[in-house]
């Protein structure tokens, strides 16, 4: 039995698409299709109902008994790898533009310093890409700033922040919305978390992003940092970030919007007995500056 396509068979039933999961295991549609029908040639029966790729009752027999010998398979890699008592491997973690640049770089330092045979690849997109490549197994763990909606994914909440409102170090004082209402705004990206957070937060204040003046829309928190250093515009950044501009005289703060946020690690349920990721999570929960 090849595990490799009991888990090719339960992602086609989990995301109903062979060329999603081709994706996600970087192999061809033909090859997807190829792995299900070796799965069906050696058990005899046929899987799934190909016009609908809805499992047959044997195939709702394979995807329950499937999981439970995945998960037997993961623990028994966990159990043998302690034997060595060190970690290896590759852990694949994306992470949105708040956590990537404040957050994450300290937790992955004191995990490394931990587990240095361990290696890294951490990649940068906004929240939900970020959530998509969780959910479609294409990295093992994901930063973002808010806390998941999406069925299925699990996650540990690991800071705590607030939203400010800043302009260049020269801004005069503001007393409310109407104050900014013609001033030049630098926007985020609509999927990013830090934006859907701020729009939550103006309309709270007494005033709607839609109202403000859009100078440019940008993709990373440094970057609209950067902008309103340079007289620019006006914006909205997380805290964390802020403060640390601030302190240098980058920007100036005008005030706080009445609203906060919070951080979140996500993973994939099926990715929760990997004995690295299960080493991750226990770190975040002993030490984390961010709470």
């Amino acid at each position: 039995m090849n595990l490799k396509r009991i888990h090719t068979f339960i992602l086609l039933i989990d995301h109903k698409s062979f060329s999603t999961v081709g994706d996600i295991l970087n192999i061809s549609q033909p090859g997807v299709t190829k792995q299900i029908q070796t799965l069906e040639k050696e058990l005899g029966t046929s899987l799934l109902y190909r016009d609908s790729l809805e499992p047959t009752d044997a195939g709702r027999l394979v995807y329950r008994k499937g999981k439970s010998l995945l998960y037997d398979w993961q623990k028994l890699e966990e159990k043998c790898r302690a034997f060595e008592n060190h970690l290896t491997g590759l852990l694949k973690v994306g992470a949105s533009s708040i956590p990537s640049t404040y957050i994450v770089p300290t937790i992955l330092k004191q995990f490394l310093n931990q587990h240095p045979q361990i290696e890294i690849n951490l990649s940068v997109y906004e929240s939900d890409e970020v959530l998509d490549m969780v959910q479609n197994e294409k990295l093992d763990i994901g930063f973002i700033g808010s806390k998941p909606q999406t069925e299925g994914l699990k996650s540990t909440l690991i800071a705590r922040d607030r939203l400010l409102l800043i302009g260049p170090p020269d801004s005069e004082e503001i007393k409310g919305f109407e104050d900014i209402k013609d001033f030049p705004f630098i926007f985020r990206t609509a999927r990013s978390g830090t934006w859907k957070a701020a729009q939550k937060g103006m309309l709270e204040w007494g005033g709607s992003i839609n109202e403000l003046k859009c100078l440019a829309t940008v993709h990373s928190t440094e970057s609209v940092i950067t902008m309103v250093e340079s007289g620019l515009g006006y914006s909205i950044v997380s805290d964390i970030a802020a403060r640390s501009a601030s302190k240098y005289n980058r920007i100036k703060i005008l005030t706080e919007l009445p609203v906060s946020r919070e951080f979140y690690c996500v993973y994939s349920p099926y990715k929760q007995h990997h004995p690295a990721i299960i080493e991750f999570l226990e770190q975040l929960n002993k030490k984390n500056e961010f709470l």
